[in-house]
């Protein structure tokens, strides 16, 4: 059986596994997010989610967790840290996958894997026109369950080295289900305790 380590996330004090919270920091004057566990220093632990967040930062308990006094931000400005870095991860991973050549990047693409049924997950961007999207919906985008609306079209351009992209499909599931961890992770941040 696979030993994977455990930590306690300082805010609910349940116990994780480690790929389940983000690592924080103490940097020079604030704290970091230490999103690929890199960075030197001791090293406390929350869930990624607005919750949690704020009963970490609550009674100076993450000053404590650290044995340090740095600036510790608001909550809205640590979860708007921590999307940031999860939106910067899932475009690594969207790069990765198109290197991989496990992705469809564009309308056509996007509509002819749909059609052999090779989709695991669809990326919409938030400026997309709503009948190109419909028109992915008729094609078999609709059977899709893991499906979302993230970037800019020059964003997501950018990533593949275009102009503009409105959609992206990722073709394998291991990728598909990265991206929707980081995903998942970037609605309980936005959407949490609002």
């Amino acid at each position: 059986m696979e030993h994977r380590p455990v930590r306690t996330c300082i805010g609910c004090r349940g116990e994780f596994r480690k790929d389940e919270v983000v690592r924080v920091v103490a940097g020079p004057a604030n704290i970091l997010i230490d999103y690929r566990e890199k960075l030197p220093g001791r090293g406390a632990y929350v869930c990624p989610n607005r919750e949690c967040l704020g009963k970490a930062l609550a009674k100076e308990k993450l000053a404590r967790a650290l044995r340090t006094r740095v600036r510790i931000p608001a909550q809205d400005d640590l979860a708007a840290m921590l999307a940031l870095v999860v939106r910067e991860r899932i475009r690594s991973l969207l790069s990765m996958a198109s290197k991989a050549g496990k992705l469809a990047a564009g309308y056509s693409a996007v509509n002819d894997a749909l059609k052999k049924g090779l989709i695991e997950a669809i990326v919409y961007a938030e400026d997309m026109s709503d009948g190109t999207r419909e028109k992915l919906l008729q094609a078999g985008a609709d059977r899709i369950t893991r499906q979302a609306t993230l970037f800019m079209r020059d964003e997501l351009g950018e990533l593949f080295n275009r102009e503009f992209i409105g959609v992206v499909g990722i073709a394998d599931r291991p990728f598909a289900d990265a991206v929707w961890k980081e995903v998942e992770r970037l609605k309980n941040l936005i959407n949490s305790g609002q």
